[in-house]
């Protein structure tokens, strides 16, 4: 039967996908044991591809082998049940499904037919559950936990040797109890510590909780790898650190052994609740189910609520149109048909600048973004302006079928503040400075990265503050290579006085200008640090202001030397022997 050969078809394409996915990130503990850094960067570039070509591959399978079924809806369903006999008692069976969905979603994206995940059962199954624990349990007190975390930090079995078990130990120790005595919950009695190890770039993560029988405070060590050995570089504690600094959307996902990744969801949740399980199942590496369960959990809260998508809070964007339910910590992003914007290049550049963007290391400087294709939505949750904006600027990807809203193509992207409307409404001197000093990071960290953001201009309209008070990029349509630009000064005028009788707006520029200029001494004008900070951040970021430092930047891509953005703030860090504080 050709709908049970389909249905054998995408599951072997999903069991190939999984098992590719699983050996590339089994290999990041051999590339933290090795400091490979060049080939660990390789492989999760990789890692992040495979999903969606091992769809595309499955789909033009599909089209060679049933080319007159493919646009059926009834032969899709019947593949369907077929699929669910042969992966009900797997273990992924949910990841399997969502595989399916999104074969199948290809089938009908031409037309507005919605493919939406129906569970079907799946989750009702308690024996797909591994019954092995997915953590260790520790037995401690104040005076046995320096040498409780070297037994945990033993139990990982990296190859490579400590550079100073015991010291990193002691220390560690001491920053838990200092924390934990501010809880007030007594006497630590245990340790719980997730069995696999976490990897990221350049850094590995051992997560657990600190508990009592009143308390539990999580605690992650971050370790590095140098070349005099391994090291407990920082330690992270308490719920805020696990939602600001470690699970967040404006980095790579982990790679941590996907066995048991129901299990290891389960014990990530405890210890970040805000971030919510969508951003979990993305941070370890399930970014399709993540998109699954975050559309799940939109329309329970539309249900629930009864809010609406309204406008989002910010500047009307020129080249994409922002809403979403106001108290949803997500906003959705439509691209428009049309700009009035300099320079406009059209959706399809800003389509495929986001998937970059979803691809790449975004190093803590970029808010990731999802893509959803053929949601439908009643007409009735959308505010009317907000609706008839969509549809008369962007009808290339917002259709009305009856009282249906059809977004044929939307970004998620996970909500922040933008820092123009942090400078506006916030008075207090001390949280200023910080927020201006975080933009100047923010800029030498992405040409660190070799980018740049060509429409310089008003940049913190398309910037946003993070809870961890990070500056982060929610806007990518003018993200481009640093080695494109060229950075100048404005040229003087011939001669002196005569820029008192130059009109710029009706007699030009009075000098030659490319499209990558950039001139420097214009950007610090431009850039919208307010007027009272001006002279704090030229202390603090002058240099971005000099051509020099451009120019010193793009010698330094060019020789490959590599920029790493520090994932965590120094204060977290432990002050090891020789190390600066």
């Amino acid at each position: 039967m050709k709908a049970e050969r389909a249905a054998e078809l995408i599951l072997a394409a999903h069991r190939g996908y999984l098992e590719e996915f699983n050996a590339l990130t089994a290999k990041a503990q051999e590339r933290f044991d090795t400091r490979a850094w060049a080939q660990g960067s390789l492989d999760a570039e990789r890692r992040v591809r495979l999903y969606r070509a091992a769809v595309n591959e499955a789909w033009l399978k599909m089209q060679r082998r049933f080319p007159e079924q493919t646009p059926l809806t009834e032969f899709w369903m019947a593949a369907r049940h077929f699929f669910l006999v042969h992966i009900f008692e797997d273990y992924d069976a949910d990841l399997a499904l969502t595989f399916f969905y999104s074969t199948m979603r290809i089938a009908f994206d031409q037309t507005d037919f919605p493919v939406e995940y129906a569970d079907d059962g799946l989750a009702e199954r308690p024996h797909v559950w591994n019954p092995e624990p997915v953590s260790r349990r520790y037995r401690t007190n104040p005076g046995q936990l320096s040498r409780c975390i070297e037994e945990v930090l033993k139990s990982y079995g990296f190859r490579a040797a400590f550079e100073s078990l015991g010291r990193d130990a002691a220390l560690a120790a001491e920053r838990m109890l200092a924390e934990w005595r501010q809880t007030g919950a007594g006497v630590p009695r245990h340790l719980y510590m997730l069995k696999p190890a976490l990897f990221r770039d350049r850094e590995a993560y051992l997560v657990g909780k600190l508990s009592s029988n009143r308390c539990e405070l999580p605690v992650v060590f971050a370790l590095t790898h140098g070349e005099s050995g391994i090291t407990v570089d920082a330690v992270l504690i308490g719920k805020e650190d696990m939602r600001n600094i470690l699970f967040i959307s404006t980095r790579s996902t982990f790679h941590v052994r996907a066995d048991s990744y129901r299990e290891v969801l389960n014990f990530l949740d405890t210890l970040a609740p805000e971030r919510g399980h969508p951003a979990m199942c993305a941070v370890i590496g399930l970014t399709h189910p993540a998109r699954v369960a975050l559309n799940q959990r939109l329309r329970q809260h539309l249900r629930e609520t009864g809010e609406r998508f309204v406008r989002a809070p910010g500047r009307v964007g020129t080249a994409m149109a922002v809403f979403s339910p106001p108290s949803f910590p997500y906003v959705f992003k439509v691209i428009r048909d049309f700009s009035s914007k300099p320079g406009w290049k059209g959706g399809r550049h800003i389509s495929e600048v986001y998937r970059l963007v979803h691809e790449m290391n975004r190093g803590r400087l970029m808010l990731d973004a999802w893509i959803y294709r053929n949601l439908h939505f009643p007409r009735a949750v959308f505010d009317e302006p907000v609706l008839e904006e969509l549809l008369r600027t962007a009808p290339e990807s917002v259709r009305m079928h009856g009282d249906t809203v059809v977004l044929k193509q939307v970004y998620a992207q996970r909500k922040v503040e933008p820092l123009s409307t942090f400078f506006d409404e916030t008075r207090d001197r001390i949280l200023r400075e910080r927020a201006a000093d975080a933009l100047g990071t923010f800029v030498e960290d992405m040409a660190g990265m070799g980018l740049f953001i060509s429409d310089c201009y008003g940049l913190p309209f398309n910037l946003g503050l993070t809870h961890g008070f990070n500056v982060a990029l929610f806007d990518f349509d003018d993200l481009g290579m640093l080695l494109r630009c060229r950075f100048r000064e404005t040229p003087p005028q011939r001669e002196e006085g005569e820029e008192l009788l130059w009109n710029t707006e009706s007699d030009g520029a009075w000098f030659s200008i490319g499209e990558d200029d950039v001139l420097v001494d214009e950007w610090e004008r431009y850039l919208g640090v307010p007027p009272d900070l001006q002279e704090y951040f030229r202390q603090k970021h002058g240099n971005l202001f000099t051509v020099d430092y451009w120019v010193e930047e793009q010698q330094r891509m060019k020789a490959g030397g590599l920029h790493f953005v520090l994932p965590y703030p120094q204060e977290r860090r432990l002050k090891q022997k020789g190390q600066a504080p």
